[in-house]
């Protein structure tokens, strides 16, 4: 991690870091170093008085930073410096970011749904894999202990090899954590102290994320028409809010997806829009939110257009 860099945030359609192969969830509960063996667990801390900090009002807090000490990284053979920062995202969502000198750094983001902190730790890794393409890799799933899909990798952000990073979801919490090493004092195991330490910080926070506190809608565009092909279908996916083009389509054709309640994006922009391959077709658009119809237009001329601003 380049040093002073922005904390990175955790939102539905960004990434802490997360269906590609090598990257599934399920954790196995074994944290292994490079060579396959089991990475050495380190004792149980003491918690301090009052226990470990907890989100309040269900908002992630500095306080937070406290969840990983000094002696936790010394336990697995890593000397951690003094925080440098810790602070809430700037963008809203409900993440911090601690950051201490040298480089290490811990990340914590909390979803309203277990399945909006799903999508955004599967679009985070597909990012991460872009980031890598043509650098070394070590690229492991189901690495930390409690969890329900994790993956440890050289950390794509510093572009340093003796940086690694480890991200790993239970429910709708997700926890990063970036190692910085000295070159001069290389970790022995470098994936069994991150996935050590994010199952322990998974083990300090036993409820955050186990129950969803917003809504998971099903959102779906339907087109249909008089000509058996449509030459090009245009739509927006609200949750990561890119323009995706199909060409080719065949009417009918109908699109469904999850969309979360991620509580940071009030508004979803919903649209579709079909052409149809022929001049003399007439095509018809509609859009659904939770079975319910939000926008619909009747065939009407060779192109349709249906859009609306959903409100969560």
């Amino acid at each position: 991690m380049k040093r002073g860099c922005a904390i990175r945030t955790v939102a539905t359609g960004g990434a802490l870091a997360l269906a590609l192969s090598g990257c599934g969830g399920g954790g196995d509960g074994k944290a292994s170093g490079p060579g396959g063996a089991a990475a050495k667990p380190a004792a149980r801390a003491t918690a301090p008085a009052g226990g470990w900090p907890q989100p309040e009002n269900g908002r992630l807090t500095a306080k937070m930073c406290g969840l990983l000490t000094d002696d936790d990284y010394a336990r697995f053979g890593h000397e951690r410096m003094p925080l440098e920062n810790g602070a809430p995202a700037q963008d809203g969502s409900n993440t911090i970011g601690c950051m201490y000198i040298l480089g290490d750094q811990l990340t914590l983001s909390l979803q309203r749904t277990a399945q909006g902190a799903k999508i955004a730790f599967r679009q985070g890794v597909a990012e991460h894999q872009d980031r890598r393409k043509g650098k070394q890799s070590v690229l492991a799933s189901n690495v930390v202990q409690g969890a329900d899909e994790s993956w440890f990798d050289y950390s794509t952000l510093g572009g340093d090899v003796s940086e690694y990073e480890v991200e790993a979801r239970r429910g709708a919490l997700t926890v990063g954590i970036i190692l910085s090493e000295v070159p001069q004092h290389p970790d022995k195991d470098p994936k069994g102290i991150l996935a050590g330490l994010a199952g322990l910080v998974l083990q300090r926070l036993p409820n955050v994320g186990k129950a969803d506190t917003g809504t998971v809608h099903q959102v779906k565009y339907v087109l249909w028409g008089s000509g058996p092909v449509s030459k090009q279908v245009v739509y927006n996916d609200p949750v990561s809010n890119k323009t995706v083009t199909l060409a080719g389509v065949k009417l009918p054709w109908h699109k469904e997806f999850p969309m979360p309640d991620t509580g940071d994006q009030p508004t979803a922009a919903l649209s579709v829009t079909g052409a149809s391959a022929l001049p003399t077709g007439v095509i018809g658009c509609e859009i659904l939110v939770d079975g319910k119809s939000v926008e619909k237009k009747a065939p009407d001329g060779f192109m349709n257009f249906c859009s609306t601003t959903y409100h969560n």
